[in-house]
């Protein structure tokens, strides 16, 4: 009996040794990048589809969108673009080639996502096409050719071409300490806020006094303005709200440390949101919540009470 147990034991021994050294013998598939550049010298970006084109142009460190609208571009998304696919490898086996597989795998020009990269130079350019089989990766192919391969992420749903998708929400950011005072303006009267250091003070025509540390009131009005963010943007259509923004709901003035002004006016637009223009240039405007508006259109007696 101890003599069998010995023999599956050797047994037992043999096969995982057999095993750990199939598996490191195992060859194993070559990758290489999907585009040959490094990260940091990719200057320019073009992301295009039948119904939309984006492009992008490193400045510095900053990405910025170039087309159609010029706009700083939405720092996460393109950070989930290199990631993703921009730094990503693929295995260089092929899954299908020639026109019929191009046409199975929907990567024709007119059906896929177009990513085109190029260096800041201009010089080199790297044209890529991907699809979305409802499978756990992508596929794609190089421009010019007919070999398809498999990337194991998602791209082509994931960086859609929707201009929203792709901007900075960022509209207004100051910090409490970049503004000198805050003129505001509503059908039902105006008044100042006015910091003096680490202390703000009310002022409308009726009445002037100092506005308590702990005020809830005033901590709202700094906090949306440290961050007035808008996913939502409306271009090209400003001249079907001129009549509104003329008498807007809402005018604010903010008068900055840097001796700048900045100038932001809401308008009315269905119950729960507000249209938002910024130094009036009616190129774009930004779709707000009523709370944001809310947080400017107060009474006297808000600014006064204290917190506790």
């Amino acid at each position: 009996m101890k003599r069998n147990r010995k023999v599956l034991l050797i047994l037992l021994l043999i096969l995982v040794a057999a095993y750990f050294l199939l598996r490191l013998n195992k060859p194993e598939e070559k990758q290489s990048h999907i585009y040959d550049l490094d990260s940091l010298s990719i200057g320019t970006i073009e992301v295009f589809d039948q119904k939309n084109t984006l492009k992008f142009k490193k400045t510095g460190d900053v990405w910025n969108l170039t087309f159609p609208v010029a706009w700083a571009a939405d720092t996460l998304r393109i950070q989930a673009l290199f990631m993703n696919v921009l730094t990503a490898k693929f295995p260089k086996t092929t899954m299908g080639e020639g026109e019929e597989a191009i046409k199975n795998f929907k990567l024709q020009d007119n059906q896929a996502l177009h990513i085109v990269v190029g260096d800041a130079r201009g010089k080199k350019r790297i044209h890529t096409m991907f699809s979305n089989m409802g499978n756990p990766y992508d596929y794609f192919r190089y421009a010019g050719s007919d070999k398809i391969y498999q990337i194991k992420s998602k791209v082509a749903n994931a960086f859609t071409t929707e201009l929203s998708n792709w901007r900075s929400p960022h509209v207004v950011h100051h910090e409490e300490g970049e503004l000198n005072s805050i003129d505001v303006t509503h059908p039902k009267g105006s008044f100042t806020l006015t910091r003096k250091k680490y202390d703000w003070f009310y002022k409308d025509a009726k009445e002037e006094f100092p506005i308590p540390t702990t005020n809830l009131g005033i901590l709202k009005v700094v906090n949306i303005l440290a961050n007035l963010d808008a996913y939502v943007f409306v271009d090209g259509e400003a001249e079907d709200y001129t009549a509104k923004f003329a008498k807007p709901e809402c005018e604010v003035t903010l008068h900055l440390t840097n001796n700048k002004t900045q100038t932001l006016d809401f308008i009315k637009n269905d119950d729960e949101s507000y249209l938002l223009m910024v130094d009036k240039d009616s190129s774009v405007l930004f779709m707000v919540t009523f709370d944001t508006v809310f947080r400017f259109i107060r009474h006297a007696d808000v600014f006064r009470s204290r917190a506790y």
